[in-house]
Parts: C-alpha cells; sequence; structure tokens
C-alpha cells in the first residue's frame, strides 16, 4: 500500500476534512407548521453507529404568559410570518436553584452538578413556554441495517426499528420539585438517533407562576400542568410535519416530571387531546402530599415574607 506523506497531502486531507464536517453542521433544514415556517439545525453526532439528527430548539407551542396572560392558562401560539430561526435554547422560567429550594428536594444528580446546571439557567424569563425537538435523520456509518441482528448474541432477527414510515414520539417532562429545572438540559439527539424515535423536551412554568393557587378565581393553580397539557396538543397537531406519527406519542419523565405524566391522565383538562394519540403513558410513584394540596397560601405567606389581606 503506497501512502503520500507529503505536507500538501496532509493539507488537502484536513482541509477535505474539515469541509465535510462543516457542511454537516452548516446544514439547516425547514420544516412547515401550522404557524409557520422553522429553521432549524443538523447535529452530526460523535460516534460511527449514530446519525445525525435534526435539532429544533425554542419553538413556542404557547403565547408569552406575561402581563394579564401571567397566572392565566396558556394560550395558542400566534402564527408568524417568514422563517423562524430554531437553533437556540429559549429563557426558562424564573427560578434561583440555590437560595431558594432545600437540597433535600432535589435529586442527587441534580445537587452534585449544580454549576452545570446553573450554566442552563442563567437565560430566565417569563416568555419560556418553549420546546425542542429532535428528529433522527440516517444511521450512523457503522449502524446495525435491516435484517441484521441488532444483539450479535443469539443469531436471531431482532425487531427491525429502522422503519421508513412516520416515527414514534417521545415526551420527556422535565422534574425539579415543582420549583426549578428545565427540558434544555436534556439532549435528545442521542436518544433519537439510537431509537430511531422523535424525542422531545419541554419548558413549563414552575414555582409561583406556574402552581401558585391562592384558592380562589384570582389564582386557580396548576398552570405548569396546563402548559404540559397545551405542548401535548401542539406536538399532536405539528409533529406531522417532522415526520413523526401522532398516534405514537409517549410522554415521559423523571422526578417531579414523572409525577405531572400521573397528574395529566387524571386530569379532565387533557380529554381535549384525542386518548388515541397517548396510548403509551407510563405511571409512576404515588406523588408527594404537597403536589395535591387544594390551598397551599396559607402555608406559602409566611415563609415569603408576605402580608395576609381580604380581597
Amino acid at each position: 500500500m503506497w501512502i503520500d506523506d507529503s505536507p500538501k497531502s496532509s493539507v488537502m486531507f484536513i482541509f477535505c476534512w474539515c469541509f465535510a464536517a462543516l457542511r454537516g453542521q452548516n446544514y439547516h433544514p425547514t420544516v412547515n407548521t401550522q404557524y409557520g415556517k422553522l429553521r432549524g439545525v443538523r447535529v452530526p453526532l460523535p460516534s460511527e453507529i449514530l446519525g445525525p439528527v435534526d435539532q429544533y430548539l425554542g419553538v413556542p407551542y404557547a403565547a408569552s404568559p406575561v402581563g394579564e396572560k401571567r397566572f392565566m392558562p396558556p394560550e395558542p401560539p400566534s402564527s408568524w410570518s417568514g422563517i423562524k430561526n430554531a437553533t437556540h435554547f429559549a429563557p426558562v422560567c424564573p427560578q434561583n436553584i440555590h437560595n431558594a429550594v432545600p437540597e433535600i428536594m432535589m435529586p442527587i444528580w441534580f445537587t452534585f452538578n449544580l454549576d452545570i446546571v446553573t450554566t442552563y439557567i442563567q437565560d430566565q424569563h417569563e416568555d419560556c413556554l418553549y420546546l425542542n425537538i429532535y428528529v433522527p435523520t440516517e444511521d450512523g456509518t457503522h449502524a446495525k441495517k435491516q435484517g441484521e441482528d441488532l444483539s450479535d448474541n443469539d443469531g436471531d432477527e431482532d425487531e427491525d426499528i429502522r422503519d421508513t414510515g412516520a416515527k414514534p414520539v417521545m415526551v420527556y417532562i422535565h422534574g425539579g420539585s415543582y420549583m426549578e429545572g428545565t427540558g434544555n438540559m436534556i439532549d435528545g439527539s442521542v436518544l433519537a438517533s439510537y431509537g430511531n424515535v422523535i424525542v422531545i423536551t419541554l419548558n413549563y412554568r414552575v414555582g409561583v407562576l406556574g402552581f401558585l393557587s391562592t384558592g380562589d378565581q384570582a389564582a386557580k393553580g396548576n398552570y405548569g400542568l396546563l402548559d404540559q397539557i397545551q405542548a401535548l396538543r401542539w406536538i399532536s397537531e405539528n409533529i406531522g410535519f417532522f415526520g413523526g406519527d401522532s398516534n405514537r406519542i409517549t410522554v415521559f419523565g423523571s422526578g417531579i416530571g414523572a409525577s405531572c405524566v400521573s397528574l395529566l391522565t387524571l386530569s379532565h383538562h387533557s380529554e381535549a387531546i384525542p386518548t388515541n394519540r397517548f396510548p403509551r403513558t407510563p405511571s409512576s410513584s404515588t406523588p408527594r402530599p404537597t403536589a395535591l394540596r387544594r390551598s397551599p397560601g396559607p402555608s406559602t405567606t409566611p415563609r415569603t415574607s408576605c402580608t395576609c389581606t381580604s380581597a
């Protein structure tokens, strides 16, 4: 075998390698939704068995919950003209994990990595109702192909998940004691590419903005759960534009996110979404008692140094 190790050959190889890498990173797919066009970004993964993933980040699934819409159920987003860039994460709901939340209420992986976690919550704003979509595009160069045994340990043919039709959808709801967290921290690229599924993470209102209830019409509470329902409604109506199957949507979560999944199955507000579109909704352990408290206001007021006045 002859190898050309001349400087000219080396420079040409490096140029071709860089060009191929940049070409993969600079490709911006465009999708047309019911509300307007979105421009995403194709991201290659550092693995020979994982193909690139199209990412659509910071996609609005509801109107901005500010001003008169604060402490109100979410509304559908407004349509836009032109092409909206969906290449960067949107702001997260206002939160303070260092001082407001006792460490005992956080998962261990959360408290052990606070420095990393805080990098995802630096950009905070009440306008936070956005989701992130990760769409697989193709197999990696060394990925198992159709007809090959995926396990290589029994010689039998495993179920082929590399179908060419509409892809299943997995919607992840983040945890965080109802007081902190963001879907931006969870990169769904690997799961999307390896499982050949569309992965979606989302932000919803947390803390006072998401779950405070005054016990009357002023603030009924559970706006964070209503945000999740609105996100599922948006997904069921638009995921087909991304190549997803609206009849195969799985909702799952971790920590409080898993409890939210259980609460969503019990909420009558979820009836607005066709039940056949969510056949896989895993249940979780029993939610903590505070999640089902009818009037948390009296116990919350002294801790926030607020004074109570009659309306």
